[in-house]
């Protein structure tokens, strides 16, 4: 509680949302280390400069702005905003002047790149000359607070107020009126002053990042103790794209520095990237684990060091929102990145409309080695290979690529098929700088009702700066049909731009590999039909035990137990699997051949004690008129969980039956 006082003004809305969901002090613990690194200018040093200098400002703040106050001296609005702010250049005393009551005036350098002017001031007073120093606002306040009244004139008027503060300090009046210097406000007061006040309120937002934050409730148990002070920031990108009429996720990350180690003449790294998809209620759907090993030559690193390292993939994705979780351990410089972000897939009724993907922004693209064509990899199209950066940054000497895929277009009801037009928007003036046709559109060859759209833009004459890219579908009369955006970055100056990748190739579409995937998704999620028709279609393919025994399963929970058990014994048979005999016990147990189920139940409960297992033996045996074997199941299942209030319900029945036979 101490800590999150002292760091309060300097919290993210999501950091603050973050901690005050952690449970254990472990967590918390963690948590504030992550917070402090994120902070440090100089994550390579021993010290940590940033928190050692704040919490000298704690510790002044609290020795100097106190006195006046029950609350802590950091807990004041002198605390805070020295404590976002630092100290200030000049803090000039106005507290034994008749004029004005007790004050100070601060006067700060300002960060043009915050938001802030190149300086600016603050005041704090003392309402009435009693309590607290408070922050003056010269818009709501007005320079009547500040000022004395003088005995028997009556309440003064902005004018006289200004005239008398001026009498103890011109610097000062200028201030009461304006924080901006050299501002002469009209009116009521100063608009500037309010928007220096909010625009420091929001620093912390602008100033520190919070993107481990963002994720940390999701990453926090994958992460070992020797990991948790080295979060690297990461840039990423994730778009949805088809194939085949499937959705897949296409995604790259990419962080900002990779630590290698050497062994011999070889420079190597070894990661575990870990990707979990959840559904709108929080139930995973899909998870992986993947390691990938990275080792390279002398003359590669040398090749490459100056370039970005990223890694990209694909994965096959469900109809519906998902929240999608990203996390990449460099188990050899013992750091890891993460990210995390919503996806959402079109239901089939959507789907049947006529869309338009998200941008993907491209360096250049390469044709794929024909080997390769009917292979699956991030980021290729129609036997392209796109080069992608996750951070959209080109130089002004590089050239723009812009890929979009439109699909079901017959549905707007055209009888031409529509234009495609890229316009690019500077953000800084919302003013289009060029419109420029996208002229290559040909049909996807593994989707003839999806059409593959990309173009190019020479970047010479587009100055350096933030820009948006928006793609639209027109018809001929020049009316806006479908319309995307995306950001990118104009850099200044020539500096390696195109990442070096790591992708891995995959098997076509529709194969066993994402199919599987795919069914795995529609089982977790509850989607037993399309589970069941999904990991048919692999068997047909391959037989395969994995598939197989999901496949007993979707049965089981369709309530086709016969047919599930035509799955699943087979399976125990060739090889007596834990997993297989539960789902033999369960089909069992749903055709009520308690006798048959038994067997299979006491095995499991001979290797290992599961509380879904016992409670199952626990209905067969009173199926079977045998509660006093029953009950010692029940205990045991209420021993190790004890909130399950139908099985304390059922333990309670069992008891008076056992203790009637």
């Amino acid at each position: 509680q101490a800590w999150f006082e002292d760091v309060s003004p300097i919290l993210t809305r999501t950091e603050r949302a973050v901690f005050q969901k952690l449970q254990t002090n472990a967590e918390r613990e963690k948590f504030v280390r992550f917070f402090w690194r994120m902070r440090d200018p100089l994550p390579d040093t021993t010290a940590n400069e940033f928190q050692k200098e704040y919490t000298e400002r704690v510790r002044f703040a609290d020795q100097n702005f106190g006195r006046s106050s029950p609350k802590r001296g950091s807990q004041t609005d002198r605390g805070f905003y020295y404590l976002v702010l630092g100290p200030p250049l000049e803090r000039n005393f106005f507290t034994t002047q008749s004029q004005v009551w007790p004050l100070e005036l601060w006067f700060y350098k300002g960060a043009v790149e915050y938001g802030l002017p190149d300086y600016f001031y603050l005041i704090f007073y003392q309402p009435d000359g009693i309590g607290d120093y408070r922050l003056y606002s010269p818009g709501v306040d007005g320079p009547e607070k500040l000022a004395v009244p003088i005995t028997g004139s009556g309440t003064l008027n902005r004018s006289k107020a200004v005239e008398a503060i001026r009498k103890a300090s011109s610097e000062l009046a200028s201030a009461a009126l304006s924080y901006m210097p050299g501002e002469q406000p009209m009116g009521m007061g100063s608009f500037s002053s309010d928007t220096i006040i909010a625009t420091v309120r929001r620093l912390p937002e602008k100033k520190f990042s919070d993107s481990y934050a963002k994720s940390y409730m999701s990453y926090k148990d994958h992460i070992e103790t020797e990991y948790s002070d080295n979060f690297l920031q990461s840039a990423f990108q994730v778009k949805v794209f088809r194939e085949g009429g499937q959705a897949f996720v296409h995604w790259a990350i990419e962080p900002e520095k990779m630590n290698f180690a050497t062994q011999g003449s070889a420079i190597y790294a070894s990661f575990e990237l870990v990707l979990r998809l959840e559904d709108g209620r929080g139930g995973t759907v899909f998870e992986k684990v993947e390691e990938i090993p990275l080792k390279l030559t002398p003359e590669q690193y040398k090749a490459h060091e100056r370039q970005r390292f990223a890694f990209q993939d694909l994965l096959a994705v469900v109809p519906g929102g998902h929240r999608a979780l990203f996390l990449l351990k460099n188990k050899t410089g013992k750091d890891f990145s993460s990210f995390e972000t919503t996806v959402v897939i079109p239901t089939e009724p959507e789907a049947g409309q006529a869309g338009l993907s998200a941008p993907l922004i491209f360096h250049d693209r390469a044709a794929v080695p024909e080997a390769q064509k009917n292979n699956l990899k991030a980021f290729v199209f129609g036997g392209w290979q796109y080069v992608v950066g996750a951070r959209n940054e080109f130089s002004t000497a590089s050239t723009l690529g812009v890929f979009v895929q439109a699909w079901n277009l017959d549905k707007l009801g055209l009888a031409d098929t529509p234009t495609f037009v890229l316009d690019i928007i500077s953000l800084d003036t919302n003013q289009s700088v060029g419109v420029f046709p996208l002229k290559d559109a040909v049909a996807d060859p593994g989707d003839p009702s999806t059409l593959l759209v990309s173009g190019t833009v020479l970047l010479k004459d587009i100055k350096p700066g933030y820009y948006r890219a928006e793609i639209s579908a027109r018809s001929a009369d020049g009316r806006t049909l479908l319309a995307q955006k995306e950001n990118f970055v104009v850099l200044s100056q020539t500096v390696p731009v195109v990442p070096w990748v790591y992708a891995r190739l995959h098997g076509p579409f529709p194969g066993p590999e994402h199919l599987k995937v795919l069914g795995s998704q529609y089982f977790l999620a509850g989607d037993f039909e399309r589970a069941r028709d999904t990991f048919e279609k692999v068997l047909r393919q391959k037989d395969d035990v994995e598939s197989r025994l999901v496949l007993a399963k979707s049965l089981y929970g369709l309530g086709r137990y016969k047919e599930s058990l035509g799955h699943a014994l087979p399976l125990y048979e060739r090889a007596p699997d834990r997993e297989a005999a539960k789902v033999i016990a369960l089909d069992y147990a749903g055709l009520k051949d308690w006798n048959s189920a038994l067997p299979y139940l006491d095995k499991l409960m001979a290797e290992a004690t599961e509380v879904p297992v016992l409670n199952l033996a626990a209905e067969c045996l009173l199926a079977l008129d045998r509660p006093e074997k029953a009950l010692p199941l029940l205990q045991k299942s209420l021993s190790l969980v004890p909130d399950q209030p139908a099985i304390k319900a059922l333990e309670e029945k069992t008891r008076k039956r056992a203790g009637q036979k």
